[in-house]
């Protein structure tokens, strides 16, 4: 079994707006809407979770309509809700295989996920963080949050659900699409204008 979660739970700060960041719409849908809509079409899914907090009440009502199962979470930051939802057997099993994704990823497709996914199981490893090379930002004017060695993470990776230290590998994924993790507002406007072309 593999569960997704979507970690929507954060005040997104960097995005200088009045509303939540999983809502902020790009050509007219809320971001995190791209992102159950993916996971939904994803064959290797099974079980769907969203972790919201106080920060996200609106989000919270959203997704309601999706089939998805909401976790509160305490929004005490990204590790720490995480590290909860992983210990909570209410949520999943331990050793469970466990995809957590961000929410606003905005252009993620149902088919880059499968290979995700895909590659993943072909590995011998626990743990898995999906990265892009730099060049892909530099390309499209996209600012990364963080560049380790020509790679930045794309807010997707695998692991299982123990709570534990994992060993890890790096998928090095091509797909532009996935370096589209809107975090500023200089994202957003290169959001829509990739959009339109």
């Amino acid at each position: 079994m593999t569960t997704a979660l979507i970690m929507a739970g954060g005040k997104g700060t960097r995005m200088d707006l009045d509303y939540e960041k999983p809502m902020i719409k790009v050509n007219m849908k809320p971001m995190i809407s791209y992102v159950i809509d993916a996971l939904v079409g994803c064959k290797y899914i099974d079980k769907i979770l969203v972790a919201v907090s106080k920060n996200t009440p609106c989000t919270a009502d959203y997704v309601r309509k999706f089939p998805v199962r909401i976790v509160h979470t305490g929004g005490k930051g990204y590790i720490e809700d995480l590290s909860d939802i992983l210990s909570n057997r209410k949520y999943v099993e331990e050793n469970e295989v466990v995809m957590t994704i961000v929410a606003d990823l905005p252009f993620i497709t149902s088919d880059q996920l499968n290979d995700v996914l895909e590659h993943y199981y072909e590995r011998d490893k626990p743990a898995m963080c999906v990265s892009v090379p730099d060049y892909l930002f530099e390309k499209y004017k996209i600012t990364p949050t963080l560049v380790y060695q020509g790679l930045v993470p794309t807010g997707v990776n695998l692991l299982l659900a123990n709570n534990e230290e994992q060993d890890q590998t790096i998928y090095v994924s091509q797909n532009v699409e996935l370096a589209f993790n809107v975090n500023t507002l200089n994202d957003l406007n290169l959001s829509e204008h990739y959009i339109k072309k």
